[in-house]
């Protein structure tokens, strides 16, 4: 046998025994959403098989459409943990590579649908500070949505999924109207409510699978892949009108507040999120040009 693979293969049975290492007492292993659809979302794993879907019956259930129903399966035996796709419809990709089976590492990432899972080992922690240290780096605190760093990394993954499997997604931004003067007349404490009702009105109308963030100030951002112009217009102009009627009480008056919303139907010819967001915004910009509480596509 040539040294190179002696050298190979010295390595390779190297690296078992430190995954084999990693897997024992002093580690634990998890699978943690950290893109897309119930993001912060963990799982952690043992000695049963993990399977990841659309079904009901599944261990870890996505309910994304791009997910099929049993797509993929995470399992252990005795060289550490390995990945299995299950004849899924869009494939299950390691790493941003479609795979049919792999061994996992610490840190690898794997992507179902528009929803993307880090496999990760570590030494037992506090799960629970864990926890609240993620959301508070990844969400916004006053509606809960996810903050635009975490958006735009989600786009420009479904920018590269999307280019990569032909599929088409819709990406919209919606702006509070008149957010100055409400903070301004209003009070900002009645300025915060309306950036609150307003979150729960798109989380309520939108889709589970559907991804949204505060974007900045009274801007919000909604990603919806998998989906036509035509059904999302349909989705946001009924948010749209719910918040219309949303009533506010201050200073005991009834008030109410209004969106307006930029819609793109993300074409090829956008490369990159900047790019992509820039057309939404010009969208927007016609909206309130148009005299504010529209959608314009």
């Amino acid at each position: 046998m040539a040294k190179h693979e002696l050298d190979t293969l010295t390595t390779q049975r190297g690296s078992l025994a430190r995954l084999a290492e990693a897997i024992g007492a002093k580690h634990s292993a998890y699978l943690t959403v950290t893109q897309g659809e119930n993001q912060g979302r963990r799982i952690k794993l043992g000695d049963v098989p993990v399977s990841i879907g659309r079904s009901a019956d599944c261990d870890f259930r996505l309910i994304n459409r791009a997910i099929s129903r049993l797509h993929c399966r995470v399992w252990r035996d005795n060289s550490g943990f390995w990945v299995r796709d299950l004849n899924s419809t869009n494939k299950t990709y390691l790493n941003d590579r479609p795979v049919v089976e792999a061994r996992l590492k610490d840190g690898d990432f794997i992507t179902v649908g528009g929803t993307v899972v880090q496999f990760t080992q570590e030494q037992d922690v506090d799960h629970a500070a864990q926890s609240e240290f993620f959301d508070l780096v990844t969400h916004d605190q006053l509606t809960g949505l996810s903050q635009r760093r975490v958006f735009e990394q989600s786009l420009e993954q479904e920018i590269a999924r999307s280019t990569r499997r032909q599929r088409e997604f819709v990406l919209a931004i919606i702006d509070v109207d008149e957010m100055s003067r409400i903070n301004r007349e209003w009070g900002k404490p009645a300025g915060d409510d309306v950036l609150r009702q307003v979150a729960k009105a798109l989380k309520a109308g939108l889709r589970e699978e559907d991804l949204l963030c505060r974007y900045g100030g009274g801007e919000f951002a909604a990603l919806l892949p998998e989906t036509g112009s035509e059904e999302a217009e349909k989705l946001l102009h009924a948010v749209r009108s719910a918040i219309a009627n949303v009533e506010f009480f201050i200073h005991g008056q009834t008030r109410r507040a209004s969106v307006s919303i930029g819609l793109l139907l993300w074409k090829p010819e956008f490369k990159t999120a900047a790019i992509a967001l820039e057309r939404a915004e010009e969208k927007l910009k016609v909206a309130k040009e148009a005299g504010r509480n529209k959608l314009v596509s």
